[in-house]
């Protein structure tokens, strides 16, 4: 066997390097020992491409029956996601013939279609499916798809907030998985065990969560002689496995054993970076900020490439990278995310979550409610034929207003979060700048205007540099908040230079050190941040009069600094604090 695996591994070398050669005007064609399911299957993750050319010749030499070539392609495209490509393949195989009539298949289809709709969050699909998989495996006594079945119903049951019941249909059914001869045993319990973390995770139960990742570590490295082998599968699950014990571990203090999993993390199948986002939070919670954005943002351009842009992949994202921006104090991009999140949420369906509940606890169609919902459709259908004429001036009037009212509410809805937004971020700004400023102020040293020369000790100097141009900073900035000096219009950069005995050159480096591009922006932003505050204490105040208190009495400019710097109106804020 083991000599067998290494000619089948060189032929795969020989095929790939022979294919790079005699590519010039037309693919390579493919030796007839790589046309296999397992070929198939092994270049799953590692390249698809050729993948989908090795099912491509299948199916022009005809080598197997259609449908399943149909469902090895599907296979393809949904454990890399694709969902979308995936269904229409599983749907053709469904309705196969062969694919019917023989209850192993048609229950194998059955699963992959929930995987999909599971993966697109379609609730209504997804619970038709698991009660036609749970209804054919009681039917055969068959226990694995009636594990799969009952795992899912666990799923759906915990997220609409059953936890006790999906807690115990989940756990049921991985003991009947375990205790099961299935073919895909391992591959069944690695989704099990992964997606019983999700929810642990979400329920803070982080001790049980580590017995669940140790159970998830020995079937990740057990014997799976009897499934198809995926080439660095096992490498992409232990890697995932080790970023989410960095999690947990650091969750129970246990930093060191955290750090070592991380470790283990960077180690691990460092050519798979699709799955990367789950370190994220770590890296966060650790201070690495940055690198957890740059993860975030290869995910969402993986996402968008793959046409993910409304789902709660992208949702989870957005929340994530606007609390990021968040914590290194980049507002106004922090702002911007939670806009974008704001939009999505809007976007989604509302799922029928409780009725999905009802039907999976009856499992069974409801057939005769169905008939009469669809006679009744029709009876409606030809009962309201001779009034289409007439109504449809009106009918596309109302249309019309439905939308624009429609839109008027969205529009308000989303001002009204990026209010809410607006005024948190503002007043935890606030606070950290005080506790900073009021500790500089306690514990730094008496500055000089002085710049430090170039010496051997430069770099300790310009340690000390720093830490005085914050000192410095502090002093300015408690004085210009305290006397609110940013409301006099005439304030002037040499103004300030004078408050904080500085020359210029300092003085830009100072607010440069600080996040302000200028002066302008410096007062600006305390000019803003105080309109706030009064649109929201005085909203018998005309704009006019906000914009003259706050020391920018000239109306447009306020208007377009207030736009740009909030990503709304003035006005709007108000409107939006008003409904709040």
């Amino acid at each position: 066997m083991a000599l067998a695996a290494r000619m089948s591994m060189l032929m795969t070398a020989l095929f790939l390097i022979c294919g790079t050669a005699q590519a010039e005007n037309e693919e390579a064609s493919i030796p007839d020992s790589l046309l296999t399911e397992d070929h198939v299957y092994n270049l799953t993750f590692t390249d698809m491409e050729t993948a989908l050319r090795i099912v491509g010749e299948m199916r022009t030499r005809h080598m197997q029956p259609a449908y399943e070539l149909d469902m090895l392609e599907g296979d393809l495209w949904c454990n890399n996601r694709y969902f979308d490509e995936a269904i229409p393949l599983y749907l053709k195989a469904l309705q196969n013939d062969s694919a019917k009539n023989d209850a192993s298949t048609h229950m194998s289809l059955l699963h992959r279609m929930i995987s999909c709709y599971d993966g697109k969050h379609d609730d209504a699909n997804t619970t038709k499916y698991v009660k036609l998989l749970l209804e054919e495996a009681r039917k055969n006594n068959d226990k694995p798809m009636e594990s799969i079945a009952m795992f899912n119903m666990g799923k759906l049951t915990y997220y609409q907030e059953d936890k006790e019941l999906g807690y115990k249909l989940i756990k049921e059914a991985i003991d009947i998985m375990e205790h099961s001869d299935y073919d895909y045993k391992y591959d069944n319990l690695r989704y099990n065990y992964n997606t019983l973390l999700i929810m642990q995770q979400r329920d803070e139960l982080y001790e049980d969560a580590l017995e669940t990742l140790a159970a998830l570590e020995s079937v990740v490295t057990a014997s799976t002689d009897n499934e198809p082998e995926i080439a660095n599968l096992a490498q992409k699950e232990l890697k995932t496995l080790y970023a989410q014990q960095a999690i947990f571990l650091r969750k129970l203090k246990r930093l060191d054993e955290a750090e070592a999993a991380y470790k283990k993390w960077k180690a691990a199948a460092p050519g798979y970076t699709a799955d990367d986002y789950i370190i994220a939070p770590y890296l966060i919670g650790t201070g690495r900020i940055n690198k957890a954005i740059d993860i975030y943002n290869d995910y969402e351009a993986q996402l968008e490439s793959r046409g993910d842009t409304i789902s709660y992949h992208m949702r989870s994202l957005l929340r994530s990278m606007g609390m990021a921006y968040y914590r290194i104090g980049q507002y106004k991009k922090s702002a911007e995310y939670f806009s974008r999140l704001s939009n999505v949420t809007d976007s989604l369906k509302v799922r029928e979550q409780n009725s999905s509940a009802q039907e999976l606890a009856t499992l069974y169609e409801t057939h005769k409610k169905e008939n009469e919902l669809i006679k009744r459709d029709n009876e409606i259908k030809v009962r309201n034929a001779w009034l289409l004429g007439t109504v449809t001036a009106i009918a596309m009037l109302l249309i019309l207003m439905f939308w624009q009212i429609r839109h008027a509410k969205l529009t308000k809805r989303k001002n009204i979060i990026l209010a809410a937004n607006i005024q948190k971020l503002l007043a935890y700004k606030n606070e950290l700048e005080s506790i900073e400023q009021q500790k500089e102020l306690e514990t730094g040293k008496p500055h000089s205007s002085g710049i430090p020369g170039n010496d051997c000790n430069s770099s300790n100097q310009a340690s000390d540099y720093e830490t005085e141009n914050r000192q410095i900073f502090a002093t300015l900035d408690n004085r210009v908040n305290q006397e609110q000096l940013f409301l006099n219009p005439d304030l002037t950069r040499d103004d300030l230079m004078r408050i904080a005995h500085i020359d210029k050159n300092r003085y830009a480096q100072i607010l440069q050190q600080h996040g302000y591009t200028n002066t302008p922006d410096y007062i600006n932003r305390k000019r803003l941040e105080y309109a706030t505050n009064e649109l929201e204490i005085h909203p018998e105040y005309t704009i006019n009069a906000i914009a003259e208190s706050c020391g920018l009495p000239n109306v447009p400019t306020f208007n377009r600094l207030f736009r740009k710097h909030f990503g709304m109106t003035p006005t709007e804020f108000r409107k939006a604090l008003k409904h709040k």
